[in-house]
């Protein structure tokens, strides 16, 4: 019974590794994928003139 319990656990923590390489890649994809999207949008704020002040504070 301890060899079972033991192939069982050793089975699960090859899973727990896989699953665990699995989230790291989609973290490290979903933090390049929002870099990209905040230059696409400073990219788009500067062609719109939406960061530059156009009121009294203007120096």
């Amino acid at each position: 019974m301890s060899t079972i319990t033991s192939i069982a656990s050793a089975q699960q923590r090859h899973k727990d590794r896989e699953m665990l390489g699995d989230i790291d890649k989609a973290l490290q994809t979903n933090e390049e994928t929002r870099q990209r999207l905040e230059a696409m949008r400073r990219e788009v704020v500067n062609r719109l003139g939406l960061n530059k002040p156009d009121g009294p504070e203007v120096a």
